[in-house]
């Protein structure tokens, strides 16, 4: 289990999160079936499908996962639907659908359609590190994020957790990282940057396949653009695009870690999992203590 994106939030009280707790409870709130008239469900899942293993802990670390289930709908098939029955009622009766009328249509219709729509699943991984006191997700999708948050509370009652508060803007300070040439020891700048001027309409420049410290984009810098996100390769470890929300994306682990994951695997799906997410967790951990010192968070 590699993350390809992750967005952290900072646990308040560890002391008083079970995650022993969390662990017996999951089952008991799985994802259900989305109901003939629901437009969504969201519960936990197994970590892998048919099987009873819910969670996998790993050195103070507990890895989950859970889904939303959707009925999809297509706004053209209500819009056609809609279309046809108004031009229906225009004609026999020989009047103009009002506004109203036609809004109370279309609620009729999505009511009517909705039970023959199929269903759509999205899945969302997460972990919690009680040593880095942190929660990672394998999102960066706000209404996912939203969803598990108040499956954790419902699961557990409470969950204390808060954004990453960043004492430097993460904008600001990759901005002199490229315009003072002055990125930190354990960083090197990757093949991808984007920027952006402070104007009413965010003029936004994308650079791709070029080293983000050459003139073509300092210029740009110096003459009042700021970074919105960065391409970075952390030691030897992992590759990312830091954005300017301090979320991570495109991450990408060193092909030397996987393979020590994959020596390290007794084989099958649960025990590559298991060995994949040991090292990606401790990866993360060393690396979190490094993203704080940058953003000097607390």
């Amino acid at each position: 289990m590699w993350f390809k994106n992750a967005q952290i939030f900072q646990l308040k009280d560890t002391e008083s999160l079970d995650t022993n707790e969390l662990i017996d409870k999951i089952p008991e709130f799985p994802l259900k079936e989305c109901g003939s008239q629901e437009e969504f469900s969201f519960g936990w899942l197994p970590l892998i499908r048919n099987s009873e293993q819910w969670s996998l802990a790993s050195d103070r670390c507990l890895l989950f996962r859970a889904g939303k289930e959707e009925k999809v709908l297509p706004s053209a098939v209500v819009r056609e639907e809609l279309e046809a029955k108004v031009a229906e009622i225009e004609l026999i009766e020989g009047r103009k659908v009002g506004r109203k009328e036609k809004s109370d249509m279309k609620d009729e219709l999505v009511f009517t359609l909705r039970p023959k729509a199929f269903s759509k699943r999205t899945d969302i991984w997460a972990y919690i590190d009680l040593q880095a006191k942190i929660l990672v997700l394998n999102s960066t999708n706000a209404s996912m994020t939203e969803l598990l948050f108040k499956h954790l509370q419902t699961t557990l009652g409470s969950f204390p957790m808060t954004p990453l508060q960043a004492q430097v803007a993460p904008s600001s300070l990759m901005t002199d990282w490229l315009v003072k040439n002055d990125v930190p020891a354990s960083l090197e700048t990757g093949d991808e940057c984007e920027i952006q001027d402070g104007s009413e309409d965010k003029a936004t420049i994308r650079f791709k396949s070029l080293e983000p410290l050459s003139e073509d984009v300092t210029r740009h810098l110096q003459q009042g653009m700021a970074v919105k996100n960065l391409g970075l390769r952390w030691t030897d470890k992992l590759s990312f695009v830091l954005h300017d929300d301090l979320t991570l994306r495109k991450i990408k682990f060193d092909d030397a870690l996987k393979e020590a994951a994959f020596n390290d695997s007794q084989g099958g799906g649960l025990s590559d999992m298991d060995a994949n997410f040991s090292l990606m967790s401790l990866t993360m951990r060393e690396f979190f203590a490094s993203y704080c010192l940058w953003f000097e968070i607390n």
